[in-house]
């Protein structure tokens, strides 16, 4: 943080505390603050400050307002480090969500979320959830966020980009899919701007993944920059097809 800022803007926050580890805990989960122990002492985005046992922890007075970049997340990780839900999320002017929440040691603290407009988050409808998440793993570097083998969710850079869900689970909505019918006819499960494309080609080769169509650029060699990128065509587990592309602009072609 830079030591001048600008007059009347935050400059150093303390924060009551019960249990310091448990702050130091909560704070890094949900707002991904850096804590240490020795002091108390957390760094945050332009921010510093300090969690002490000297003050008493109040739910009535300032309430600080942080930003986070996954409304779901944060709620969950709230729960999961000794926090609670105190009021639901609410749109404000359809701008932002709030949510009020309490942190381990009782004190009130408020979560600002950027309103979005629609994201893709394709659902497919497998065999065996867990081979399919192991699969999407390792080929493209997806992380969990759920994990079991009825339904799984896979991040990519902590953002929600694939929904795998077992064919013979109901859930709360009825049947995804037949189970008899052909996977996926018309569709392409498309991930693209991936940075380790060679990589992604290595590990296909590895894991001997049925190949549609092999890496190739697109458009082909002199036809120009629109997208400028590679891609390769390949099936997962349950057949449906998968294109893997570089960034836009990747592969760009010189004049």
């Amino acid at each position: 943080m830079s030591d001048r800022q600008a007059r009347g803007a935050l400059g150093y926050l303390q924060l009551p505390t019960t249990d310091l580890d448990a702050s130091i805990a909560f704070y890094e989960a949900v707002l991904g603050w850096r804590g240490e122990a020795t002091y108390g002492s957390f760094e945050a985005p332009g921010l510093i400050g300090q969690w002490t046992t000297e003050l008493a922890p109040t739910d009535d007075g300032p309430v600080p307002w942080f930003v986070v970049d996954d409304l779901y997340r944060a709620l969950t990780q709230v729960g999961e480090h000794g926090g609670s839900v105190r009021q639901p999320p609410m749109l404000d002017q359809g701008e932002r969500w709030l949510a009020e929440v309490s942190d381990p040691s009782g004190n009130r603290l408020g979560l600002v979320a950027r309103v979005t407009t629609a994201r893709a988050q394709t659902m497919l409808m497998v065999r065996d959830v867990e081979a399919s998440s192991r699969w999407y793993q390792e080929l493209v570097g997806l992380t969990s966020d759920h994990g079991g083998p009825a339904y799984e969710r896979l991040l990519a850079d902590g953002e929600l980009v694939l929904q795998l869900h077992h064919e013979g689970t109901d859930h709360h909505h009825g049947p995804v899919g037949d189970p008899e019918q052909p996977r996926g006819n018309g569709v392409l499960v498309w991930l693209g701007a991936v940075g380790d494309f060679d990589g992604v080609v290595e590990r296909a080769a590895r894991m001997q993944v049925e190949v549609v169509k092999e890496a190739h650029r697109n458009p082909p060699e002199g036809g120009g920059n629109g997208p400028g990128h590679r891609e390769l065509w390949i099936r997962d587990p349950d057949g449906y097809t998968v294109v893997v592309a570089s960034q836009d602009g990747e592969a760009w072609e010189l004049d």
